[in-house]
């Protein structure tokens, strides 16, 4: 077999988990003998549990010993709540290592170059982009030191996300929201504004996890709101954090790790989260409804003229019960 046929297993291992709520990226490894049978496998389960390499070390044993190691991403070189694993393949006498994806993490990074130095042969860039694809929030929240934001808005079809009277429940059908409990539970926070918890004393979580498990929910604003409001309740209750929305939603990353978000917020939080270019994808809902008058998805963000109107052509559309979601991303 050749070294894709082994990092696409690799790959495919990466994917046991769901580390979207996770600090740490997800992993896959494979641990190849001399005669081409796989003798060891092995995924990451999320920080504090073992690295894929580890866990495919352990699997393999004795026969790591002059076997090749497939790994999705380069194998750390640091101390961290778990051991380097560049030095666990040393002490396995694994004598090759292929890598599909270099660390980004520059705290992490540096495993082929110690690998090297003790005499271990390294490749790199097998199914690289493949490798990536598994943790694109992740890569994105390294290179650009904040979360991949996503905006999602349920609107009717002339654009408004409420009638004139504050009403707001429901525009879109039950399958619309289904979807979104979907989304939710892709994100590690939910982020919303003050006036929408005001307004629809929002839960903000996903209804089939366990209170331990629930992405972090955030209020922006200063505002004061109900101690009650729902978003506050549970035993990991929301938190509302007054001040500059890009200051927070950086700090989510920079702070607790997150590196993926929803915002689900009303026409002001949301005009500030695309004048301030926070916006990396989108899932617009649309229902088949007129108001002619109401509240808007988004107020002004600075757009004065067609000419300047972002524009994306690439975009997805599929129908979701009654509704419609246009999909798409704006980098």
């Amino acid at each position: 077999m050749s070294h894709d046929s082994f990092m696409s297993r690799a790959i495919e291992l990466a994917t046991n988990a769901d580390l979207a709520r996770d600090v740490n990226p997800v992993v896959g490894a494979v641990i190849v003998d001399a005669s081409g049978a796989v003798v060891g496998e092995g995924w990451h389960n999320g920080s504090g549990t073992a690295h894929a390499e580890v866990m495919a070390i352990e699997h393999a044993g004795v026969k790591a010993k002059g076997a090749t190691l497939y790994c999705t991403l380069e194998p750390c070189n640091a101390q961290g709540k778990t051991g380097p694993c560049a030095q666990a393949i040393i002490i396995a006498g694994i004598t090759k290592v292929v890598v599909g994806q270099r660390d980004p993490n520059q705290k992490m990074s540096g495993g082929s170059q110690t690998l090297i130095a003790a005499g271990i042969e390294v490749v790199d860039g097998v199914l690289t982009e493949q490798a990536k694809a598994l943790n694109r929030s992740w890569n994105f929240a390294q290179e650009h030191n904040r979360p991949w934001v996503i905006w999602k808005t349920a609107t009717t079809l002339d654009g408004y996300v409420a009638a004139t009277d504050g009403t707001s429940k429901w525009i879109t059908g039950e399958p619309a929201r289904e979807r979104v409990q979907e989304l939710r539970a892709s994100v590690g926070a939910i982020v919303t504004g003050t006036g929408t918890v005001l307004a629809d004393d929002p839960l903000m979580t996903v209804r089939n996890f366990a209170e331990a498990d629930q992405p972090l929910r955030i209020v922006v604003g200063d505002r004061e709101l109900p101690k009650n409001a729902q978003i506050f309740s549970g035993t990991k209750p929301g938190v509302q954090l007054p001040g500059d929305l890009s200051e927070v939603i950086s700090n989510l990353w920079k702070q607790q790790g997150v590196h993926r978000v929803l915002v689900e917020a009303g026409s002001h939080l949301s005009q500030s989260l695309w004048s301030a270019d926070l916006v990396d994808e989108v899932y617009w809902f649309q229902a088949p409804v007129l108001l002619g008058a109401g509240k808007p998805a988004i107020g002004n963000f600075g757009v004065n003229t067609l000419a300047n109107a972002p524009r994306f052509p690439d975009y997805q559309v599929d129908r979701v019960g009654l509704d419609l979601l246009v999909h798409f991303t704006t980098r």
